[in-house]
């Protein structure tokens, strides 16, 4: 299965699978279903209101068009930026959007990918499709245009974790580890592409393995009741707090 390495803010490497053609048109398919029986619904409610209102004319029926397209025209974008790249579709096929760092979507990232969908598709017979294909990141031109890739998620929580998600951002974080601050740029590699890791048959046992390795190089004492893939977060929290406070 083809992979996509990203180099994030931090400069650590995530390898994330990109998702399939049929992955993408398949969830597609599926969007186009849920916003067909929205707009036949909308459209059935509205006209017969009208009809026993005894107001249904021409200007009337294309204003129901129109209320019931304008939220179909706009799905895609909304979804994506508030639904962490994930439209209903690409929920149910377990893929989302990303940046190419593996960020969230922001609204210029969905703005593209959204303006450039018709030349992806209908108005070149599906270019995009080509692109995805062949592409070396499976990238439509929207996605290439804006930055982005749909990636295939895993089962586990961590499926979708940016830089910006990290607590050690928030202010009044205290540490749990300082012995995290010996840790190496390529060892918090290894720790994050394991957190990372696309397969999630082998997740959890690649995550609990590392942990015991992790707390024993460090020296430090970790509760039982702390699961393994908390404790390597707070391990990547920690470091990524003593190198943006490091005094130069």
């Amino acid at each position: 299965m083809a992979q996509s390495s990203i180099i994030t803010g931090q400069y650590v490497e995530l390898t994330q699978t990109p998702a399939s053609v049929g992955d993408r048109l398949l969830a597609a398919i599926i969007d186009y279903v849920v916003l067909g029986v929205y707009f036949m619904a909308v459209f059935l409610m509205f006209s017969s209101m009208l009809d026993q209102m005894y107001i249904f004319s021409d200007v009337a029926f294309i204003g129901i068009v129109i209320l019931a397209l304008f939220p179909i025209i706009f799905y895609n974008p909304v979804c994506e930026l508030f639904a962490k790249g994930q439209s209903l579709g690409k929920k149910a096929m377990k893929i989302r959007v990303v940046t190419i760092d593996g960020k969230s979507p922001s609204v210029s990232n969905c703005l593209l990918r959204w303006l450039l969908y018709p030349i992806d598709t209908f108005f070149t017979g599906f270019l995009g499709v080509v692109f995805i294909t062949f592409g070396k990141h499976r990238q439509r031109l929207g996605d290439l245009a804006a930055g982005t890739i749909v990636i295939k998620t895993s089962s586990t929580q961590y499926d979708f974790y940016s830089v910006n998600d990290y607590n050690y951002v928030q202010q009044g974080y205290e540490p749990t580890y300082p012995e995290a601050a010996n840790l190496s740029t390529k060892q918090v590699d290894v720790i994050t592409r394991t957190l990372y890791n696309p397969d999630p048959r082998r997740h959890n046992e690649l995550v609990y393995k590392l942990a015991i390795q992790v707390q024993q190089y460090l020296g430090v004492q970790v509760a039982a009741n702390v699961y393994a893939d908390v404790f390597l977060n707070t391990v990547l929290n920690d470091f990524y707090y003593y190198s943006s406070t490091i005094e130069v």
